[in-house]
């Protein structure tokens, strides 16, 4: 699958597709965002807001995950 996000400054677009797509039935949609900025963006200022957030917590990083698994853990 291909996915790309971009700006569009023209009507037309040379559009490049991968050799294993030749012969196949293929699916083109064009959509526009609803928001105007990117995925980066988004993951970008998602890191920022929770980076540091547990850093003044005491919590070590494997015991946490081994209890939060044995909460889910339907062998017991």
């Amino acid at each position: 699958m291909l996915r790309k996000i971009l700006k569009v400054k023209s009507k037309e677009y040379l559009l490049n597709l991968p050799s294993e797509y030749i012969n196949k039935k293929i699916e083109i949609l064009v959509l526009p965002l609803e928001n105007e900025e990117n995925e980066e963006g988004i993951k970008l200022k998602n890191i920022e807001k929770t980076a540091g957030i547990l850093k003044d917590k005491n919590i070590d990083p494997v015991e946490w995950q081994r209890k939060i698994r044995s909460e889910w853990d339907t062998n017991k």
